[in-house]
């Protein structure tokens, strides 16, 4: 047909004379799946889980047990006298051992092992602070038995003595048995005793056996018996009332026997 239009050639198609192609390039998409990775969660998770926390577990209990920071090489004592700093951190038996190793019950039960100590705490602190805090038995007198001397707490402990301890009554066993550290008196005997010296200021010496009990003497020498220590005020009034007459008396006495005030000899 004369008036219809011709389609105009691409100038590529005049040129090479054939009409041009169009090739389109369609890229494949990959899918992906997360369905095995789920079923190996559902079936391994918890042990995988498990495993990496006792792995954590173990290695910051390894670093806190083997870092120097929180191992002890010293501590805080306090409350202590007559025993030294080193002999109580000696018997703690806490050096260089971890902070987390160092039970305080036990500490406090190797200290008190001591003879001098009357009771301890222990407290432990972050990162490695150790705290001792002892009270230590008072000596309330002296105790000698042959030559050696003990102090003697108020009840009755014995206990070594650490320094010298000036114008302390002293009782002189006369039976001269042997004693111990940690060894247990008659409490009635060291009320006794500290009784006689409070009424009686000048007396410094008091002598001991297991039959007569506390011994003293009078100002002429004669030997009394005073017992076990109960009742000391009572024996004192008696003695003071038989002073006079005796000392009127021709014959002295050998002894005065006053374990009964109620029945003096």
């Amino acid at each position: 047909m004369l008036g219809a239009k011709k389609r105009r050639r691409r100038r590529s198609e005049l040129r090479l004379g054939t009409p041009a192609v169009n090739l389109e390039t369609v890229s494949a998409r990959p899918q992906i799946s997360f369905g095995p990775v789920l079923q190996f969660w559902q079936k391994r998770g918890p042990k995988v889980i498990a495993i990496f926390l006792l792995a954590v577990i173990t290695w910051t209990g390894y670093t806190l047990f083997s870092t120097p920071s929180f191992f002890v090489y010293g501590a805080q004592i306090k409350g202590n006298e007559a025993l030294s700093d080193r002999e109580i951190y000696l018997a703690s038996q806490v050096d260089r051992q971890s902070i987390f190793w160092v039970n305080p019950e036990m500490v406090e039960a190797q200290i008190a092992a001591l003879p001098n100590v009357k009771s301890v705490y222990v407290s432990v602190t972050l990162p490695r602070q150790v705290t001792i805090e002892v009270v230590e038995r008072q000596p309330e007198l002296l105790w000698q038995t042959g030559q050696k001397i003990w102090w003697i707490d108020k009840e009755g402990t014995v206990v070594p003595p650490k320094t010298e301890v000036e114008k302390m009554l002293k009782i002189i066993d006369d039976d001269m048995q042997p004693l111990e550290a940690g060894y247990k008196i008659d409490p009635t005997i060291i009320k006794g005793a500290q009784a006689l010296r409070l009424l009686t200021p000048n007396v410094s010496i008091i002598r001991h056996t297991r039959a007569q009990g506390l011994v003293v003497s009078t100002p002429e020498g004669w030997p009394v018996f005073l017992g076990d220590g109960s009742e000391m005020r009572a024996k004192l009034v008696v003695l003071s009332a038989l002073l006079p007459d005796l000392r009127e008396e021709e014959n002295p006495p050998l002894y005065i026997d006053l374990r009964n005030p109620l029945r003096p000899v």
